[in-house]
């Protein structure tokens, strides 16, 4: 009986001390078209999230720019939060994008970081195949 006790107890320490990793809903790859103020022309997008413990990896093409590494993120129940630096006014810029999670859409809000640049665009991103 004490055996089996001390298999329990080990067993349950082991997997204790496995690394745990939950996908989110946000994982996977995300598409969208973000229709920009005028005259700018409008904008595709490939999302592609990872996340981890709250923390959020990936990255966004972006039209005209390439592919473009997230530099911060992190998601918090049905919210999403991350940051990319693109070009902007010939100028290497940081943009933030928030979002929220309804089944196989995230609707987002972007804009750069620093306010006295650009506005706000909302777009909706929808989860790839």
């Amino acid at each position: 009986m004490l055996s089996r006790f001390m298999l329990l107890v080990a067993l349950f320490g082991v997997i204790s001390l496995s690394p745990v990793r939950a996908d989110s809903a946000f994982d996977g790859k995300w598409t969208a078209v973000v229709v920009r103020p005028a005259p700018l022309p409008k904008q595709n997008l490939s999302i592609t999230i990872s996340t981890n413990a709250g923390k959020v990896t990936g990255s966004i093409v972006v039209e005209g720019v390439g592919e473009v590494p997230i530099d911060w993120g992190m998601v918090k129940g049905d919210l999403i939060a991350l940051k990319i630096k693109v070009p902007f006014n010939n100028m290497p810029t940081t943009f933030v994008y928030l979002g929220k999670i309804d089944g196989d859409q995230i609707s987002f809000g972007r804009r750069p970081e620093d306010l006295t640049l650009g506005q706000l665009v909302e777009f909706t991103a929808k989860k790839g195949q």
